[in-house]
């Protein structure tokens, strides 16, 4: 291949990163397959490293890497199904081995965080079964995975929430600015 097509082949693998906007990812590698309408993308960790959960240490020592396959939402009109290169590391302050996790990929899932938010929230205006088939998804799958992403959900803190300004809101006095409600 020459200079141009490398270059053109990695404008390519760029501009997929940016279209698939996955926290601390990018596109490697990209396939299609026309007849089932699927693309299939590998990514990898954008950080080289990654923080032992035994100790704490950050370690850049890779000791292997593992492949799984994750669901993502679709991009196009076509199945996007990622191959995510996860790379195990072994750290250098208490020898131990781990993998790190990724906050874009669902705990226990083959899908990303954000397709079973989606799945979640199409099961709610709808039916779960609607849901799965829009998503090429088994049943039973879809189910369990909606189920887990519940219980993930409601287990995370509130990030939106915001002080209480006033308390007894007398919409009147609040329209008119005269400050009748007092403020906390």
């Amino acid at each position: 291949m020459d200079a141009s097509g490398g270059a053109d082949r990695e404008r390519e693998l760029r501009t997929l990163s940016d279209l698939l906007d996955l926290d601390a990812f990018e596109v490697v590698e990209a396939a299609h397959d026309r007849a089932a309408k699927v693309r299939r993308l590998t990514v990898v960790p954008s950080e080289a490293a990654g923080l032992c959960p035994h100790c704490g240490r950050a370690s850049d020592d890779r000791h292997a890497c593992h492949d799984r396959e994750a669901a993502d939402l679709p991009l196009g009109g076509w199945k996007t199904r990622l191959v995510v290169r996860g790379w195990q590391f072994r750290c250098e302050h208490c020898g131990k081995f781990f993998t790190p996790r990724h906050a874009a990929l669902a705990e226990g899932a083959h899908a990303t965080e954000r397709l079973l938010g989606r799945l979640a929230e199409l099961a709610t205006h709808g039916d779960l079964s609607t849901a799965a088939r829009f998503f090429g998804i088994p049943e039973k799958t879809a189910e369990r995975w909606y189920y887990e992403h519940l219980e993930r959900v409601r287990k995370e803190p509130a990030r939106d929430l915001r002080p209480v300004r006033s308390l007894g809101i007398d919409e009147l006095s609040t329209k008119k600015g005269t400050g009748g409600s007092p403020a906390c």
